[in-house]
């Protein structure tokens, strides 16, 4: 008896895998962009669905401020992610990544080289009493957008001041 039991919860356990299987193969092919949200068909329902990873980095990125302070602790490893992102993410060629520096007065400045990307990136930084003020700006250079320089410059922010680079949202346009 006990045996006809599992034999009989196995073989609905199997109609139920198969029905789903081709269930969620039929859905697969209706997915626009493949979220989660769209393959259970969330707005035929009436459900909201939050952003999506990325939407939710986007956003974080578009608010990371582009000027903060840094204690002098940390300010070597801050200059040098600044550095190591201006010669490896800006567009410009493995065998060319120039990196300009700049010193006027006491403002210290790494720069992008102009003629190499679509966006031209500085960053400065100002002696204060505990460390420096950084300031980050990308701009857009030939084939750049002012949107997509915006979200380079938040992006190249958080990335010196916590070591976190989005390259999902990182254009290095020629």
């Amino acid at each position: 008896m006990m045996r006809n039991v599992a034999i009989r919860h196995a073989v609905i356990f199997a109609a139920v895998v198969a029905s789903v299987g081709c269930g969620s193969s039929s859905l697969r092919g209706s997915a626009r962009n493949g979220s989660i949200a769209d393959v259970v068909r969330a707005s035929d329902y009436g459900l909201e669905v939050e952003a999506t990873t990325q939407d939710q980095a986007r956003e974080e990125i578009l608010t990371t401020p582009t000027s903060f302070d840094i204690q002098f602790d940390q300010d070597e490893h801050c200059w040098e992610r600044a550095r190591f992102f201006l010669e490896n993410y800006t567009g410009a060629p493995a065998t060319h990544s120039s990196v300009v520096t700049r010193v006027v007065g006491v403002r210290w400045s790494l720069a992008s080289n102009p003629a190499e990307s679509a966006y031209l990136y500085e960053v400065a930084k100002d002696s204060t009493q505990d460390g420096y003020t950084y300031y980050v700006t990308c701009q857009p250079g030939q084939g750049g957008s002012s949107d997509q320089a915006a979200l380079n410059a938040g992006n190249l922010a958080r990335f010196i001041r916590e070591g976190k680079l989005e390259m999902s949202l990182l254009r290095e346009s020629r």
